[in-house]
């Protein structure tokens, strides 16, 4: 199976070497999730009539990821992602995309039940590679696994009648997830090297884990209260497990953030919900801001007809920062570098480990 280069009908141009400013993806229907630790490699989604997934790098047209299902994750390199796929019984199944586009389905885990429509999605890719995600146990219950090449796919015990895998560190030590109890609370938890080790505590209020920078050093969440309102805080477990809250901005709505620079610097997100989401970042020096507020005050304009609803990835250093919108009401992606002395100005500002 080889690449499969999005026709030319399909994108408007290939995308060129980018310097500051924003940058539209030009792709149609596309929702841009990751980065790259370097920021020029990114995946993601493709929704409406071209429903799959496609891979990007800087400077290349983007390209289709052959049976893709989803994409979830990719690799701190760039090399590979990860998602999902369909196989031959139409069951959906973890699948991750090597550097020439090539799909190695994973299946799921031993015993399960061979009638489930969804077997195992991957959420986390490392370049060794090693993945991680949930899938289904002989019971029909999510259970978070890691499968390695040589050793295949192993569930990662938790406390929990359920639990899954939502990223995993660029090492492969260190895998982040949710366990839930028998009363359906949930909440973030995290193994290292294989053991369960540490969780975030919020009582009878279930919490999640929804992203973390590349080491998994600190981890991103959210409390969910009784009227479904989410909270989002910020998590270093090697810090006694001391949990701290994001100031929320109310008039935004709900929010969660889903990535960050590997220094904490900069955390990137969306606030409310369908129709009404509008991409969000936060940094030391400024708190919860729109994205588009944020880039206006270094002097980078979105373009007309763009309404930005996500911003889901962020490069190591805190200088680009990518995500989706609408562009004349249909989704497409962007890529957004900061000035040199904006993204450094975060840096020396982060309090972050």
């Amino acid at each position: 199976m080889r690449r499969s280069v999005i026709p030319a009908i399909f994108v408007l141009a290939s995308v060129p070497a980018f310097g500051a400013g924003f940058h539209a993806l030009s792709l149609p229907g596309s929702q841009l999730g990751v980065l790259s630790a370097d920021g020029r490699s990114g995946a993601g989604g493709l929704v409406g009539g071209a429903s799959g997934g496609f891979r990007w790098n800087e400077g290349e047209t983007p390209e289709l990821l052959t049976g893709a299902m989803s994409i979830r994750a990719i690799s701190a390199s760039g090399r590979y992602v990860a998602g999902s796929s369909l196989d031959a019984s139409q069951r959906e199944v973890a699948t991750w995309w090597d550097a020439d586009g090539i799909a190695h389905s994973l299946g799921g885990l031993p015993g399960a039940d061979a009638r489930a429509g969804v077997l195992s999605v991957a959420y986390g890719i490392t370049d060794q590679p090693r993945l991680v995600g949930s899938a289904v146990n002989a019971e029909r219950a999510s259970t978070a696994f890691v499968w390695a090449a040589g050793d295949g796919m192993h569930a990662l015990v938790s406390t929990g009648i359920a639990s899954g895998a939502s990223g995993v560190s660029s090492d492969g030590r260190r895998i982040f997830g949710w366990s839930e109890d028998a009363d359906a609370t949930r909440r973030g938890v995290l193994w290292n090297q294989g053991r369960m080790c540490c969780s975030v505590e919020t009582g009878a209020t279930s919490n999640d884990l929804a992203g973390a920078n590349r080491g998994a050093t600190l981890l991103l969440g959210f409390v969910r209260d009784a009227g479904d309102s989410e909270r989002p805080f910020r998590w270093i477990p090697d810090a006694n497990s001391s949990r701290t809250p994001i100031a929320n901005a109310p008039a935004l709505g709900p929010m969660r953030f889903t990535a960050s620079s590997d220094d904490g610097s900069v955390l990137v997100g969306a606030a409310g919900s369908g129709a009404q989401r509008i991409a969000v970042v936060w940094t030391e020096r400024g708190g919860v801001e729109r994205l588009d507020a944020f880039i206006a005050e270094q002097g980078i304009a979105v373009p007309a007809g763009w309404v930005l609803c996500a911003a889901t990835a962020v490069s190591a250093d805190a200088r680009r920062i990518a995500g989706f919108g609408l562009k004349d009401g249909r989704f497409d992606s962007f890529v957004i570098d900061l000035p040199r002395s904006t993204a450094d100005a975060a840096v020396r500002t982060s309090t972050a480990p």
